[in-house]
């Protein structure tokens, strides 16, 4: 993968949370037909390389309780015929990263920013369909995609109030 992501340790780690900067998310292509949910590969097959090229979106965190949390990188890669995007997790069972494909569309018309912030609003909408889904608590690292966008991106998802 291009960055291994980092768990925060100490609440200095963290990107700025309370930024208030109104941003215009890319606008959705009118063709943005994705498929989206757990084990989603593309069609093309899984990148002969793994994801070394694919671009880092962010990292973000849920925390329900000390033993119930949930920690996610995304990652969009680029095939093709498509843009996959992918979930990197923390396996506390394992104690280590896994992936696992979570949606595509196909790339004709469709920039990456579109992919990215479209597949990953479309994901976030189905996991809140499929497992009842609340806003992530914290963003641990916004790389390709800012923490104002982030924020954008979740009022779309889960409304004002995120």
């Amino acid at each position: 993968m291009s960055k291994q992501p980092t768990i925060p340790m100490s609440p200095t780690q963290l990107p700025q949370q309370r930024v208030y900067e109104v941003v215009d998310l890319p606008k959705r292509p009118k063709s943005f037909d994705c498929r989206v949910g757990y084990g989603c590969s593309p069609r093309d097959g899984l990148p002969k390389t793994g994801l070394d090229n694919a671009a880092y979106l962010c990292q973000v965190e849920w925390a329900w309780s000390p033993m119930h949390s949930r920690l996610d990188a995304y990652y969009l890669h680029r095939g093709r015929s498509e843009w996959s995007l992918w979930s990197k997790f923390w396996d506390d069972n394992w104690d280590r990263w896994k992936h696992i494909g979570i949606g595509t569309v196909d790339r004709r018309g469709v920039s990456q920013p579109q992919a990215g912030v479209y597949l990953l609003i479309a994901f976030w909408r189905q996991e809140i369909t499929d497992s009842s889904l609340d806003q992530f608590h914290w963003i641990n690292e916004a790389v390709d995609l800012s923490v104002a966008q982030l924020g954008a991106m979740a009022r779309e998802v889960w409304g004002d109030d995120a």
